[in-house]
Formats: C-alpha cells, structure tokens, sequence
C-alpha cells in the first residue's frame, strides 16, 4: 500500500518527525519519502507547521551565585556520589571508550574503501532533455551496485506526478523501472542482475509518471531526458 493513500498519513508524519516510529516503519517511511512525493510533501507541511524559532527576547541569564545559593539552601552537598560512583564519570567513560572503537573500526574501513574503491562514483552518463532543461548526472559506484543523479539545477515532480529513471536495454527489449523519484536528485541502489545491465550502448530514460509511479510496469507517461550510457 502506498503511504500517500494512507488514511494516517498526518500520523505517521508526526511520528517521523518525534523519531517514535519503530526502525522497519522508520525506514519504510524514509523509502516513501524517496519514491512518493505526496509524503514528501505532506511531511514538510508539518515540518513548517511546527518549527519552533528560537529569540533571544526571551532568554534569560541566571543570576551569579545562583546555583551555588540553591547548594547551600537545599543542602545539596550531602547527596554528592563519590567520583567512581557517578554517573557522569561512567557515561564519559561509555563515550570516551566509544569513540576509540570506531576509531579502532574505521581506519580499516577507510584503508578498504580506497583498495577496492567501493566508494567511488564515475559518470557513466548525461541525460538531455529536449526541451531545453538543465542536464542530469548519472554517476555509477567502482561496484556498479550505487547509482546517483545529479541535476544541474533542481529538478522536482508536480504534487500530483512522479519521476521514473528506466534502462533501455543495449540489446533492445522492455525498459527496465530502476526507481521512482520525486526529484532528479537521487541515490538508487541497484541488483546485481540490473547491474550487468547498465554498461556501454544502454541507455537511461526518464518519464513522468502519476504519483506513485507507472501503473503499467512500463513507461506511461512523456520522456523527458534520455542519455546513452558510456561504460
């Protein structure tokens, strides 16, 4: 079921912004806001909604001395943990400790990335429109299995319509639906079947699409940007 139909959209928006959503609702919601634009949409409504700005008008400085006042009026000083009993110690022990682990953990990730070079994008394409619009980057990660677009300039579907990126098969046949898109801005994981797929001769389609997507499998709606892809 598309979340944009949801009857609890307005509820599942609150939650998201809350962080109360549980971790597989969370990551659907943020897949919807990646493929629906309607929840994209609704969601930076609320976002507007309940912004709460900050002024300086009413922030107020405690008086000097103050806390040390309420020390010595409440007698505070007698509830004071011994040093290894605190709880401020062990939590800075927990962070302190924390970062070294990732730190520990992350220096041979980094040394990974760079001999497999599983974090690098390389253009594999550029995709025109014909009416004139600006051009869209399509770049491609050393393990083809990260796709990203760029847009020269930003590039975002109607409330009532989506994007669809298609690959045209080098070889010819149906086009392949690789994502729906609410802006030609995007990070798209792709399979490795489609993977061996996207190289030389091939080429990437962008049509629009209503909300949500074609409703056929297959390009419905005007193309708007087409590019052949390099390698």
């Amino acid at each position: 079921m598309r979340l944009a139909r949801h009857r609890q959209l307005d509820a599942l928006c609150g939650a998201y912004l809350l962080g109360t959503l549980r971790p597989q609702a969370r990551r659907r919601f943020a897949r919807a806001l990646q493929e629906e634009p309607l929840v994209a949409l609704r969601l930076a409504y609320w976002q507007r909604t309940f912004a709460v700005k900050y002024s300086e008008k009413i922030a107020i400085s405690p008086r000097a001395g103050g806390w040390q006042r309420l020390q010595r009026e409440l007698g505070l000083a007698r509830y004071r943990a011994p040093w290894w009993r605190r709880t401020g110690f062990w939590r800075a022990w927990a962070v302190a400790a924390s970062l070294a682990l990732v730190i520990a953990l992350a220096l041979p990730l980094a040394t990974l990335l760079r001999e497999t070079g599983a974090g690098n994008l390389v253009e594999v394409a550029v995709l025109q429109s014909a009416s004139g619009g600006p051009p869209v980057s399509a770049a491609l990660s050393s393990d083809r299995r990260v796709l990203t677009l760029h847009a020269a300039r930003p590039v975002l579907a109607s409330s009532q319509s989506s994007y669809e990126l298609w690959l045209l098969p080098r070889e010819g046949g149906a086009p392949i639906s690789l994502a729906v898109l609410g802006s030609l801005d995007a990070r798209i994981d792709v399979n490795a079947q489609i993977a061996q797929r996207v190289r030389a001769g091939a080429k990437f389609a962008v049509s629009v699409e209503p909300a949500g997507g074609s409703p056929t499998g297959a390009p419905t709606g005007p193309v708007i940007m087409v590019g052949e892809i390099r390698a």
